[in-house]
């Protein structure tokens, strides 16, 4: 079984209740290199070097076989409601997959099975970060 590592960086400022601010960086082919670019993050680039952010590294398993998973795309399906306040809760997400065509499959059965108000297939490229700039707060 192929896997790799998600990182994600949560802005536990903005995370209160069910709702967890969080920033998807990217799906990493190594554990190692996926807190690298954490760390990286925590200490060079801008808002998430000058709040309290925290990351995990999610495991997650890839459905479809690769001889070289960097070059590859990976799919994954998600699904969510949102509160009051517009935050996305109630989120689902999907294995990754290696084809489209697997992934609009899975987004039919979780269609189905869950009932979700927001339905989407993302896109990413592994070993490359997909949130690439800093993020900044503005307080009224």
């Amino acid at each position: 079984m192929q896997t790799v590592y998600e990182l994600v960086m949560i802005d536990k400022e903005a995370s209160c209740g069910e709702h967890s601010e969080e920033f998807n960086i990217g799906f990493f082919s190594d554990r190692a290199v996926a807190e690298k670019t954490a760390e990286r993050y925590l200490s060079e680039v801008k808002g998430f070097k000058d709040h309290p952010v925290e990351y995990k590294i999610t495991e997650k398993r890839i459905i479809g076989v690769s001889d070289s998973l960097m070059q590859d795309d990976l799919y994954i399906v998600y699904g969510w409601n949102e509160n009051d306040e517009l935050d996305e809760v109630d989120v689902i997400e999907s294995d990754c997959f290696l084809d489209i065509g697997d992934a609009e499959k899975q987004l039919d059965l979780l269609r189905a099975e869950f009932d979700r108000k927001e339905w989407c297939i993302d896109k990413y490229r592994i070993d490359e970060c997909s949130w690439q700039d800093g993020f900044e707060k503005v307080y009224h």
